[in-house]
């Protein structure tokens, strides 16, 4: 159950559209909504300026705040802001929590207060809570993926938190679940024959594919009534999980992937979703044991 959402908001065009799609997020998930502001640290190291200086960023920040809580009031949602000093992801982090969802665009404000982009993979990768991350804009396409929800299946199959977090955004907001893992390519391990090209094809894709309808079991049990579809694809995960959210409406990953998914948040995998992605990405940590409803 998904009982707070927070979103790292100062003012900029691309924290405005985070904390509209964070108010959106409210009013499905029936939750309250946290308008999270950080002055930053202070860089100016004589006392002379430093209190006059701190009093003005303050000032600013609280001001930045009262706006986006009162965005959130007249759209109906139940909202709070919160206000500390300190790194916007270190801040993020520290009020994430069971049950909660973190909502932040890929850039923000430059200058003291921090800039929302250059914290987003690591909110993402320390937070306690799912963290949807947003484009700086994107346009719905037609394709394989429209109006669903994208989920990368890795290893931990159906024992991934992030199975039960993309079946209960998909059943919310009305969107079908489809379920994707990569393998390697069969020209990328070429044999010499045919046939045993199909034969290693066919052993590496039928257990993916086994693994994909386990998560398949636990996401229809988990939101009775969702569309489903299994998708097993070859090639670059990265390259994959890319090209699908072109059509997609929401991509939902694992902090830490397993086999073709390994180590999401610390390489070049992580990187290319996040910053590439044309549709907004979801991470789940896979520590969490929170259920989203």
């Amino acid at each position: 159950m998904t009982e707070k959402i927070l979103v790292g908001y100062d003012g900029s065009a691309f924290a405005e559209h985070a904390l509209d799609w964070a108010i959106k997020e409210a009013k499905a998930a029936d939750a309250k909504l946290t308008v999270v502001v950080s002055t930053g640290r202070p860089v100016v190291a004589d006392a002379a300026i430093t209190g006059p200086f701190l009093e003005k960023i303050e000032e600013e920040a609280e001001e930045t705040a009262r706006v986006g809580v009162q965005k959130a009031l007249d759209a109906g949602v139940k909202a709070e802001g919160v206000l500390e000093r300190g790194d916007v992801a270190g801040v993020l982090v520290h009020e994430s929590g069971d049950n909660g969802l973190i909502v932040l665009g890929k850039r923000g404000l430059h200058g003291i207060r921090g800039r929302l982009g250059s914290v987003s993979a690591a909110t993402a990768a320390h937070a306690e809570c799912p963290v949807i991350v947003l484009p700086d804009g994107w346009e719905v396409q037609d394709g394989d993926y429209s109006g669903r929800v994208v989920l990368a299946v890795d290893k931990l199959g159906p024992k991934s938190p992030a199975v039960k977090h993309a079946a209960s955004y998909a059943k919310r907001h009305g969107k079908g679940l489809s379920i994707v893992t990569v393998i390697p390519t069969v020209t990328s391990l070429p044999s010499g024959s045919a046939e045993l090209d199909k034969a290693i094809a066919d052993q590496l894709t039928e257990p993916a594919r086994t693994l994909c309808e386990s998560v398949e079991d636990v996401a229809v049990q988990h939101a009775p009534g969702l569309d489903t579809s299994v998708h097993v694809l070859s090639g670059r995960p990265a390259d994959a999980l890319v090209e699908a959210s072109a059509s997609a409406d929401l991509v939902v990953l694992g902090t830490r992937g397993h086999g073709g998914f390994r180590g999401l948040l610390v390489g070049s995998v992580s990187q290319a979703v996040l910053v590439d992605s044309v549709c907004p990405v979801m991470v789940v940590p896979n520590k969490s044991v929170a259920d989203a409803e």
